[in-house]
């Protein structure tokens, strides 16, 4: 009995210690080339050029090449553009003789997609901590691998020709700065979406349809296991904001992630996520951050460069200025009523294009790892009380009754 008492608690108190998570948490970590972002060729969205444009280095691959899931993990940010697929058309040798055609077949390189493995790629490096940008037709692979679309009338196709007033929410909003923004769908038959599961919508607006107006999300980020997805059914744009914020937050998703489990280390909320880069014409960055009721931490990090790091009041009024030569800093703003600040900065050099990331949390954050200590004491304490119950059921030898004398 003695035995079988200690094997009880044995499984139990092994059952609470792998309940508890490691910290921190730990995305892809195969073995990575020099280049850590990959771009799949399209044939409507260049995001290769914009990608050139921002310095980011990058790495080209065929559609083919995702079939092969190592593939993938050798990297930590993906594009998946629209048209990243092999028609048939281009497949085609054709022969001719002066005026007449005398075959048709195709060519020895042919290659059919295989769909179904691309999802599968896709969704495990996704869920291994992987960032992915998604646009237009390529919506497939991210509908085969999480089915995270539903489309009016069951049919993806329904977009028009349209000038769209876009409302812009969350993180696209404190990017731009903006609360709307004019985008121009230039061709008939892009992807309208009428909604997207567990997914937050960035931009939302009315367009027109065959069957008339519709409203419904134009871009989407959502979470699935330790990465980020980003779809968007806009693509016409080669350098507005819209598409600088969609490049910069794929391109700089480990920023965004070391800067989350920063965070999540002191059991603070993250409230606000912008990653981006001071370009050539440029001579500083600002954005807008929102602020909870009391005390908001900003965390900043840069990649390579240095920043005098600003923060302003709603109102414009500076509240603090450090110019430091650290890539990694915290600010720390109180609020009465919420609203929100202003952050600036101003490169420290000529230098240009590199990479930064701000976090807003909210939350005092007393000590370090605090929730997990607490979920680790619970654990103690009902690994004690598993003891206690058991000792006392199995040997507790005491026995009472009434004297009678």
């Amino acid at each position: 009995m003695k035995k079988i008492a200690t094997y009880l608690l044995v499984a139990a108190t092994g059952a609470l210690i792998a309940g508890v998570p490691a910290y921190p948490k730990e995305g892809n970590n195969a073995p990575g080339p020099a280049n850590h972002i990959a771009v799949v060729k399209g044939k409507y969205d260049d995001v290769g050029l914009v990608l050139d444009n921002f310095r980011i280095p990058h790495d080209l691959l065929e559609v083919r090449e995702m079939e092969d899931p190592d593939r993938l993990d050798r990297y930590r940010s993906l594009f998946l553009p629209s048209g990243a697929d092999t028609p048939l058309e281009e497949s085609l040798a054709v022969y001719a003789g002066r005026f007449r055609y005398q075959s048709v077949e195709l060519k020895q390189d042919y290659h059919e997609v295989e769909k179904e493995k691309i999802a599968q790629s896709l969704r495990r490096f996704v869920k291994r901590g992987g960032s992915v940008y998604v646009s237009g037709y390529s919506y497939e692979y991210l509908q085969m691998a999480f089915g995270i679309f539903e489309f009016f009338d069951d049919f993806p196709y329904m977009g028009m020709t349209s000038r769209v007033e876009a409302e812009l929410k969350n993180d696209l909003a404190r990017f731009s700065m903006k609360n709307r923004m004019a985008l121009y769908l230039d061709h008939p038959g892009w992807i309208a979406l009428k909604s997207a599961h567990d997914a937050e919508a960035i931009a939302v607006g009315t367009f027109k349809t065959p069957r008339g107006a519709r409203s419904g999300p134009i871009s989407v980020i959502a979470r699935r296991g330790k990465g980020e997805i980003l779809y968007t059914s806009y693509d016409s744009t080669m350098f507005s904001a819209f598409r600088r914020f969609n490049i910069y937050r794929i391109a700089g998703g480990d920023l965004i992630k070391s800067l989350e489990e920063e965070a999540s280390k002191w059991g603070r909320r993250v409230t606000g996520r912008i990653v981006d880069a001071v370009h050539s014409s440029e001579y500083a960055g600002m954005y807008r951050v929102d602020l909870m009721e009391g005390p908001n931490t900003i965390y900043f990090l840069s990649e390579r460069d240095f920043f005098q790091v600003d923060i302003l009041d709603e109102d414009g009024h500076l509240i603090e200025s450090r110019d430091i030569f650290e890539r990694e800093q915290r600010f720390t703003v109180n609020s009465r009523d919420g609203g929100h600040c202003l952050i600036r900065l101003y490169p420290s050099t000529t230098d240009r294009f590199g990479m930064y990331a701000i976090l807003s949390a909210s939350g005092r954050g007393y000590i370090p790892y605090f929730n997990y200590i607490l979920f680790i004491a619970g654990g103690m304490l009902l690994a004690a009380g598993l003891f206690f119950g058991v000792y006392r059921f199995f040997f507790s030898k005491g026995y009472s009754g009434r004297w009678r004398g």
